[in-house]
C-alpha cells in the first residue's frame, strides 16, 4: 500500500515537476506557462487518454493562433496525494487533473485553491448535458469548480478465453456468474489447468475497494444501498449500518477469497500494473478492471482472445449491476498563470465532438446524455458490450467514490488490506466502517457535506 505522507509533499512536488511525462502539442513542458495568456499547461492522467488529447491540443492551437499547449501526465498514485501540493503551489499547471472522490477535491476547495468556473458551465451548457446526479455532484454551494469529462464502468472481470477452454469452462452466459460457489468453482478449475485465478491489484490505492464496490449492491437491498450513498450526511434519517449482515457478508467474502486462494498468489504485494502484466502474459486467467482497462490490455497484444463477466451476486437470483464512477475531473487551480485561457480550453474540449473522438476513442464512456450508443463504435468491442449490458442490468453509483474519502476509498482500502491479511475479522472491519460513518454523521469531520 502506498500511503501519502504530507511531510514529504514538497519533495514529491519536485519529483512530479522533474519527471512529468510531457506530451507537448507545441509547448515547452513544465514551467512553460508564465501568465502570458498564450502558453497553456494541461495536466492529464497517464494512459490512453494522454495520446488522444494531442488532437484537442492541436485543434485548440489552430483555433487560437499563437497559443502553445503542453500536456503533463500524472499517474494514479500521485493524483491521490502529492498532486494536492502541486495544484496549490505557484508551479501549478493551468488545468489540473484530480479524482473528485479521493479527498484532493475537498482539500483544495477548503484551502480556496480552485477557481470558480460557472462561466465554463454556462457557455458549454453542462448542466443540461450531464445527468442530474452528475450536475448535483459537481455543484458546491451553488457554484462549479471542475468539469467531469468521462464516465467509467467499474466491475467487469476480463478473462483469458483460451484458459477457460483448457479448463473446460464455458463463456459465462450474458456475462453473469450465478453464485459465489460457481465463481469459486471456476477459479479452482483454472488453477488445476495451470493458471493463477482471480487477479486483483491488492497494493493499489483502489483495486480492493472495487471488489467491495462490485459485491455490495447485491448484498443489501436496493433501498439500503441507496441509503449507504447518503447516510453519512448529518441528520440523515436512515438507520442502515455497516455492521448490518449484508455489509459484513461482503467483507467475509473478500476475506474468504484470500483464505481459499481465489486471488492470485502475492495479491497484496501487486499493484494493478503488475496484475495486468501477469494477465496479458497468459499466466493469470481473470483480471478485475473496468471499461478503462481494455485499451491498455489490447495494447499489450496478448496471445489470447479476451472475454468479460461480472462478479457473482451475494443474494441469489439478483443480477449484478455495473458500478458507475463519475469523478475524473479537470480544474483550474487558483494560482494558475493563465486562468482565462484555461477556461477557454475547457469550453473548447467539453463538446460532443471530443466526447466521441477523444473520450470514447480512449475506451471511456462519454458523459453527455445526448450521445447515443450507436455513435460510439470507436469504443472497442468489449466496452461496447459492457455499455449495452449496462442498459439492461443497470448502473449504480459506485459506493467508495460517492461517499467522502474519509469513509470511502482512502479509508476503505487500508481496512480491506488488513482484512485480507488476517489482521481484522469481518466484524471488526465492519465496526471500523461504522465508527467512521458515525464521525461523519456527527458533523465534526470535514467532507460530510461536500
Amino acid at each position: 500500500m502506498r500511503t501519502f505522507d504530507p511531510s514529504k509533499a514538497a519533495k514529491r512536488v519536485v519529483v512530479l515537476l522533474a519527471v512529468a511525462s510531457v506530451l507537448s502539442a507545441c509547448g515547452t513542458g513544465p514551467g512553460a506557462s508564465s501568465g502570458d495568456g498564450k502558453s497553456l499547461r494541461v495536466q492529464i492522467p497517464s494512459g490512453p487518454l494522454a495520446k488522444r488529447m494531442q488532437e484537442v491540443g492541436r485543434d485548440f492551437e489552430k483555433a487560437n493562433p499563437g497559443t502553445k499547449v503542453t500536456f503533463e501526465s500524472v499517474d494514479s498514485d500521485s493524483s491521490r496525494g502529492p498532486n494536492v501540493a502541486l495544484l496549490s503551489s505557484t508551479a501549478t499547471p493551468d488545468i489540473g487533473y484530480l479524482q473528485r472522490s479521493t479527498g484532493v477535491w475537498s482539500a483544495l476547495l477548503k484551502k480556496k485553491q480552485l477557481t470558480q468556473i460557472d462561466d465554463v458551465w454556462d457557455d458549454a451548457g453542462l448542466a443540461k448535458k450531464y445527468a442530474k446526479s452528475q450536475s448535483a455532484y459537481y455543484t458546491t454551494n451553488g457554484h462549479h469548480y471542475g468539469v467531469l469529462y468521462e464516465e467509467l464502468l467499474v466491475a467487469p472481470i476480463y478473462y483469458n478465453k483460451a484458459a477457460f477452454a483448457k479448463a473446460g469452462i464455458p463463456d459465462p452466459a450474458d456475462h453473469q456468474v450465478a453464485s459465489v460457489d460457481e465463481f469459486e468453482s471456476m477459479v479452482d478449475k483454472l488453477k488445476a489447468a495451470g493458471y493463477a485465478g482471480f487477479g486483483v491489484g491488492g497494493s493499489s490505492p483502489y483495486d480492493l475497494g472495487h471488489t467491495l464496490d462490485a459485491l455490495l449492491p447485491t448484498a443489501v437491498s436496493k433501498s439500503d444501498y441507496e441509503a449507504m450513498l447518503t447516510n453519512f450526511k448529518p441528520g440523515s434519517p436512515t438507520k442502515v449500518k455497516y455492521t448490518d449482515p449484508g455489509f459484513v457478508k461482503v467483507l467475509k467474502t473478500i476475506q474468504d477469497w484470500q483464505k481459499k486462494r481465489v486471488y492470485q498468489k502475492g495479491m497484496l504485494g501487486m499493484d494493478t500494473t503488475q496484475a495486468q502484466a501477469l494477465f496479458t502474459s497468459g499466466k493469470l486467467a481473470t483480471l478485475q478492471g473496468g471499461n478503462y482497462s481494455y485499451a491498455e490490455l489490447k495494447a499489450a497484444k496478448p496471445s489470447f482472445d479476451m472475454g468479460w463477466f461480472l462478479l457473482p451476486p451475494l443474494t441469489p437470483g439478483r443480477k449484478t449491476p455495473f458500478n458507475a464512477f463519475n469523478g475524473d475531473t479537470l480544474v483550474v487551480p487558483a494560482k494558475a498563470g493563465n486562468p482565462e485561457l484555461a477556461k477557454k480550453f475547457l469550453k473548447f474540449f467539453m463538446t460532443e465532438k471530443y466526447q466521441i473522438s477523444v473520450v470514447a476513442g480512449s475506451g471511456s464512456l462519454p458523459v453527455f446524455t445526448s450521445i447515443q450508443p450507436s455513435r460510439l463504435s470507436n469504443l472497442g468491442d468489449l466496452v461496447q458490450e459492457q455499455f449495452e449490458l449496462s442498459k439492461s442490468v443497470g448502473q449504480v453509483n459506485i459506493w467508495d467514490s460517492t461517499v467522502p474519502s474519509t469513509l470511502g476509498q482512502a479509508f476503505a482500502v487500508p481496512v480491506l488490506q488488513k482484512l485480507v491479511s488476517g489482521k481484522l475479522t469481518p466484524r471488526q472491519a465492519a465496526e471500523q466502517f461504522q465508527a467512521e460513518l458515525e464521525k461523519l454523521q456527527s458533523g465534526k469531520v470535514s467532507g460530510a457535506t461536500d
